[in-house]
Protein backbone atom coordinates (compact mmCIF):
# COMPACT_ATOMS: atom_id res chain seq x y z
CA UNK A 1 0.00 0.00 0.00
CA UNK A 2 1.32 3.59 -0.75
CA UNK A 3 1.12 6.12 2.24
CA UNK A 4 0.98 9.69 2.00
CA UNK A 5 3.81 10.96 4.05
CA UNK A 6 5.27 14.68 5.22
CA UNK A 7 7.38 16.54 2.72
CA UNK A 8 5.98 14.58 -0.08
CA UNK A 9 4.14 16.53 -2.85
CA UNK A 10 0.94 16.91 -4.03
CA UNK A 11 -0.93 18.06 -6.86
CA UNK A 12 -4.94 19.26 -6.73
CA UNK A 13 -7.13 19.64 -9.50
CA UNK A 14 -10.75 20.53 -9.60
CA UNK A 15 -12.98 22.80 -11.89
CA UNK A 16 -12.03 25.96 -10.52
CA UNK A 17 -8.68 25.96 -11.60
CA UNK A 18 -6.03 24.19 -13.64
CA UNK A 19 -3.78 22.25 -10.46
CA UNK A 20 -2.54 23.37 -7.43
CA UNK A 21 0.68 22.00 -6.04
CA UNK A 22 1.84 22.08 -2.16
CA UNK A 23 3.69 19.83 0.07
CA UNK A 24 2.14 17.37 2.82
CA UNK A 25 2.80 19.39 6.26
CA UNK A 26 1.36 16.68 8.23
CA UNK A 27 -0.91 13.17 7.76
CA UNK A 28 -3.45 12.00 10.27
CA UNK A 29 -5.16 8.92 9.45
CA UNK A 30 -8.72 10.63 7.51
CA UNK A 31 -6.90 13.88 6.62
CA UNK A 32 -3.89 15.60 4.68
CA UNK A 33 -2.55 19.08 5.92
CA UNK A 34 -1.05 20.84 2.58
CA UNK A 35 1.24 23.56 2.08
CA UNK A 36 0.90 25.49 -0.44
CA UNK A 37 3.45 28.31 -1.81
CA UNK A 38 2.07 31.93 -2.60
CA UNK A 39 2.14 31.17 -6.21
CA UNK A 40 -0.59 28.89 -5.81
CA UNK A 41 -2.77 31.45 -3.01
CA UNK A 42 -5.26 32.14 -5.66
CA UNK A 43 -6.33 28.92 -6.54
CA UNK A 44 -6.82 27.94 -3.12
CA UNK A 45 -8.72 30.54 -1.99
CA UNK A 46 -11.08 29.60 -4.52
CA UNK A 47 -11.59 26.26 -2.59
CA UNK A 48 -14.29 25.53 0.09
CA UNK A 49 -15.00 23.47 2.83
CA UNK A 50 -16.65 20.27 1.48
CA UNK A 51 -15.41 21.04 -2.59
CA UNK A 52 -14.24 17.70 -4.50
CA UNK A 53 -10.88 17.65 -5.59
CA UNK A 54 -9.06 15.14 -7.68
CA UNK A 55 -5.75 14.68 -5.91
CA UNK A 56 -1.88 13.10 -7.29
CA UNK A 57 0.37 12.13 -4.11
CA UNK A 58 3.98 12.06 -5.33
CA UNK A 59 5.46 8.94 -3.33
CA UNK A 60 9.07 7.45 -3.53
CA UNK A 61 7.02 4.23 -4.84
CA UNK A 62 4.89 5.59 -7.26
CA UNK A 63 1.69 7.66 -7.83
CA UNK A 64 -0.69 7.44 -5.10
CA UNK A 65 -4.51 9.25 -7.24
CA UNK A 66 -7.74 9.75 -4.73
CA UNK A 67 -10.54 11.70 -4.65
CA UNK A 68 -11.22 13.28 -2.24
CA UNK A 69 -12.48 16.50 -0.53
CA UNK A 70 -11.95 19.88 1.07
CA UNK A 71 -11.81 19.56 5.02
CA UNK A 72 -10.96 23.01 5.99
CA UNK A 73 -10.73 26.10 3.72
CA UNK A 74 -7.36 27.39 2.90
CA UNK A 75 -6.24 29.59 5.64
CA UNK A 76 -3.82 33.14 5.71
CA UNK A 77 -0.50 31.12 6.48
CA UNK A 78 -1.11 28.97 3.27
CA UNK A 79 -2.53 25.64 4.60
CA UNK A 80 -5.28 23.25 3.52
CA UNK A 81 -6.67 20.15 4.85
CA UNK A 82 -7.82 17.95 2.21
CA UNK A 83 -9.19 13.89 3.09
CA UNK A 84 -6.53 11.58 3.33
CA UNK A 85 -8.93 9.29 0.77
CA UNK A 86 -8.63 5.67 -0.60
CA UNK A 87 -6.39 5.31 -3.18
CA UNK A 88 -7.48 4.83 -6.54
CA UNK A 89 -5.21 3.15 -9.03
CA UNK A 90 -2.02 3.27 -9.16
CA UNK A 91 0.33 4.73 -12.06
CA UNK A 92 3.02 3.18 -11.79
CA UNK A 93 3.66 -0.60 -10.87
CA UNK A 94 6.94 -1.21 -9.86
CA UNK A 95 8.83 -0.32 -6.21
CA UNK A 96 10.24 3.06 -7.10
CA UNK A 97 8.95 5.69 -9.31
CA UNK A 98 11.22 6.18 -12.15
CA UNK A 99 12.10 9.32 -14.24
CA UNK A 100 13.93 9.61 -18.02
CA UNK A 101 16.24 11.54 -17.59
CA UNK A 102 19.72 12.64 -19.31
CA UNK A 103 22.96 13.32 -17.13
CA UNK A 104 26.28 12.07 -16.97
CA UNK A 105 28.11 9.97 -14.63
CA UNK A 106 30.71 7.68 -13.96
CA UNK A 107 31.02 4.05 -13.63
CA UNK A 108 33.76 2.16 -11.98
CA UNK A 109 34.63 -1.26 -12.79
CA UNK A 110 37.77 -3.38 -11.65
CA UNK A 111 40.03 0.15 -11.10
CA UNK A 112 38.65 1.68 -14.76
CA UNK A 113 36.41 4.46 -14.77
CA UNK A 114 34.30 4.90 -17.56
CA UNK A 115 32.22 7.90 -18.87
CA UNK A 116 28.05 6.98 -19.23
CA UNK A 117 24.86 9.00 -19.75
CA UNK A 118 21.53 8.58 -18.33
CA UNK A 119 18.29 6.64 -20.15
CA UNK A 120 16.08 7.17 -16.71
CA UNK A 121 16.76 6.38 -13.08
CA UNK A 122 14.66 5.46 -9.93
CA UNK A 123 15.68 4.50 -6.23
CA UNK A 124 16.37 1.35 -7.28
CA UNK A 125 18.57 1.44 -10.33
CA UNK A 126 19.73 2.89 -13.78
CA UNK A 127 19.08 2.15 -17.14
CA UNK A 128 22.37 4.08 -18.86
CA UNK A 129 24.68 4.19 -22.21
CA UNK A 130 28.26 3.67 -21.51
CA UNK A 131 31.02 4.97 -23.64
CA UNK A 132 32.92 1.83 -23.64
CA UNK A 133 31.15 -1.64 -23.45
CA UNK A 134 32.99 -3.92 -21.31
CA UNK A 135 30.25 -5.46 -19.15
CA UNK A 136 28.25 -8.36 -19.08
CA UNK A 137 25.29 -9.55 -17.05
CA UNK A 138 26.18 -9.94 -13.55
CA UNK A 139 29.04 -7.63 -13.54
CA UNK A 140 29.27 -5.35 -10.13
CA UNK A 141 30.28 -2.00 -10.80
CA UNK A 142 30.38 1.26 -8.70
CA UNK A 143 28.27 4.23 -9.46
CA UNK A 144 29.52 7.45 -9.24
CA UNK A 145 26.66 10.48 -9.14
CA UNK A 146 27.96 14.06 -9.53
CA UNK A 147 24.69 15.52 -10.67
CA UNK A 148 23.92 18.63 -8.81
CA UNK A 149 20.11 17.75 -8.70
CA UNK A 150 20.83 15.05 -6.01
CA UNK A 151 22.38 17.89 -3.39
CA UNK A 152 25.34 15.69 -3.40
CA UNK A 153 27.88 13.21 -4.61
CA UNK A 154 26.46 9.82 -4.38
CA UNK A 155 28.24 6.45 -4.70
CA UNK A 156 27.00 3.44 -4.55
CA UNK A 157 27.69 -0.81 -5.90
CA UNK A 158 25.40 -1.66 -8.58
CA UNK A 159 25.17 -4.99 -10.49
CA UNK A 160 24.12 -5.36 -14.10
CA UNK A 161 21.19 -6.99 -14.43
CA UNK A 162 19.95 -7.00 -18.05
CA UNK A 163 20.76 -5.29 -21.40
CA UNK A 164 18.22 -3.71 -24.11
CA UNK A 165 19.81 -3.07 -27.15
CA UNK A 166 23.13 -0.11 -26.35
CA UNK A 167 21.39 0.43 -22.74
CA UNK A 168 22.37 -1.56 -19.67
CA UNK A 169 20.13 -2.01 -16.46
CA UNK A 170 22.01 -1.80 -13.15
CA UNK A 171 20.16 -2.52 -10.16
CA UNK A 172 22.35 -0.94 -6.86
CA UNK A 173 23.04 -3.90 -3.96
CA UNK A 174 24.65 -1.42 -1.36
CA UNK A 175 22.55 1.80 -1.56
CA UNK A 176 22.05 3.71 2.19
CA UNK A 177 18.34 4.91 2.10
CA UNK A 178 19.79 8.78 2.62
CA UNK A 179 20.99 8.37 -1.00
CA UNK A 180 18.01 6.26 -2.42
CA UNK A 181 15.63 9.29 -0.94
CA UNK A 182 18.01 11.61 -2.69
CA UNK A 183 17.14 9.49 -5.91
CA UNK A 184 13.86 9.40 -5.26
CA UNK A 185 13.05 13.13 -4.75
CA UNK A 186 15.25 14.03 -7.72
CA UNK A 187 12.81 11.66 -9.66
CA UNK A 188 9.84 13.35 -8.22
CA UNK A 189 10.99 16.39 -9.27
CA UNK A 190 11.74 15.66 -12.73
CA UNK A 191 8.15 13.86 -13.26
CA UNK A 192 6.07 17.04 -11.36
CA UNK A 193 8.18 19.59 -13.84
CA UNK A 194 6.77 17.45 -16.59
CA UNK A 195 2.91 17.32 -15.34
Amino acid sequence: MIEAKRGQIVIIKCPKFPELEGIIESVENDRLKIFYPKDFESYAWALSEGDEVFVKVHTQFGIKPMNSMVICAPSSDGKLVIENAKTLAIYQKREFVRAAVDFRFFIKKEGKLIGASCADISAGGIKFIPDEYIFNIDDTIELKFLNEEFGKDINTNARIINSIGDKLIAKYSDINEFDRDKIAGFCLKVLSERG
